[in-house]
């Protein structure tokens, strides 16, 4: 919804915007309450200071004085486009329970991956997701094999899909993710048409795969229970 607003900082500017309907800190969808204005005429600049009611901090958010106005009764108004506001905080991937019990490090790992390429890191967030695999991979192999435990821990994240992920599907699946994931720490690329997204692709269905294994043996458990 469009506002009609006169500068407070002493500037008597007139200027009409749309409010952002998002906080950029807690990602909620809000109705934002503007505390302040800060006027930059040289460079055509407004940025308005605002104040989150959902989370209760203060974001700004800058706009471009466009050379065009809106009249509203005896007033002319600058239309200022929204350019973007600050500072942006990533929400975190949620996984499933059993995953953040299995592997703690994988989900804080992969965060921060997330959190990278949220902030255009993009050079950096690749090896950071193929690094939460290889932790992903290797607690799920330990969960399954715990007498190899420090076996799994020193062997190549290669050798341990080969010698210890059971089933065909799961295996290609977890190979292909790192085969991608290496890609994403060499100069040169192996596999051309595949980048970060299929990455992230492949692993969130990795994790699946591993999620419905843990459920699965859950199950067993309960039914072996009742059986007794």
């Amino acid at each position: 919804m469009k506002k009609y607003l006169v500068s407070r900082d002493g500037s008597n500017t007139y200027f009409s915007c749309d409010y952002p309907n998002k906080c950029p800190i807690c990602n909620h969808s809000i109705s934002p309450d503007n505390k302040m204005e800060y006027v930059n005429k040289d460079i055509k600049i407004i940025s308005i200071l605002f104040g989150c009611p959902s989370c209760g901090k203060g974001f700004v958010t800058h706009y471009d004085m466009l050379n065009r106005e809106s009249t509203k009764g005896n007033y002319k108004y600058t239309d200022l486009k929204l350019i973007d506001s600050f500072p942006k905080i990533p929400n975190s991937y949620n996984f499933d329970d059993c995953i953040e019990k299995l592997s703690p490090d994988f989900c804080k790992i992969y965060n921060q991956a997330y959190k990278a390429e949220f902030y255009n890191l993009d050079s950096i967030a690749g090896i950071g997701y193929r690094k939460s695999l290889e932790f992903l991979i290797k607690d799920y192999s330990i969960t399954k094999n715990s007498a190899e435990e420090e076996n799994i821990k020193k062997m190549p994240l290669s050798q341990v899909i080969d010698k210890y992920i059971e089933g065909d599907k799961l295996r290609t699946l977890s190979k292909a993710s790192t085969w991608i994931g290496n890609d994403e720490a060499h100069y040169i690329k192996k596999i051309s048409d595949k980048d970060i997204n299929d990455l992230k692709r492949f692993i969130a269905s990795t994790v699946a795969f591993i999620t419905y294994d843990i459920t699965s043996d859950e199950a067993y458990e309960v039914i072996n229970s009742e059986s007794k």
